[in-house]
């Protein structure tokens, strides 16, 4: 049920942008990642939004299954040398944002990080949270989507 709602905000999100650009013609596509488990930030749990749109003009034989696009996502979500344990999440999304938006030639990316509360966790952070980064030509994910249910005695 908690996915079901999830997945409504998520499409009302889209449908509410998608009229205010109405006329633009861009093909916009998104997906998530629920509640990731992540070793980073002292063991943080996450949902991530991408919303990307195709250059104008490309061939619909030319588009990507958006599940290769989601592989290169979930690396970015573990430490590595280049990107730590304890780097900053806006850091890490943008730099998430910036490869995917050349590696796919997408007419542009913007991605959400938005990280649960750990309020009992190795690092303390109360509070849903985390960045939002746009880069090109595609609709922006603006708005916080928190997820119903979890976490109500948090403040």
């Amino acid at each position: 049920m908690k996915k079901l709602i999830h997945l409504f905000i998520f499409c009302m999100m889209l449908s509410i942008a998608t009229i205010s650009f109405a006329g633009v013609g861009k093909n916009n596509f998104q997906f998530q990642i629920s509640e990731y488990h992540t070793q980073r930030q002292g063991g943080q749990t996450l949902d991530v939004y991408i919303r990307y749109a195709m250059k104008d003009n490309v061939d619909y034989s030319q588009y990507f299954d958006y599940r290769n696009l989601r592989e290169n996502v979930l690396k970015y979500l573990e430490p590595s040398a280049d990107l730590p344990a304890n780097v900053f999440w806006e850091i890490i999304v943008a730099k998430l944002a910036e490869e995917l938006r050349a590696k796919y030639s997408l007419a542009g990316i913007s991605v959400q990080f938005l990280v649960y509360p750990n309020e009992k966790g190795a690092v303390y952070e109360p509070g849903f949270h985390g960045p939002i980064y746009t880069v090109g030509d595609v609709i922006p994910l603006t708005q916080v989507v928190t997820p119903v249910g979890i976490h109500q005695a948090s403040k």
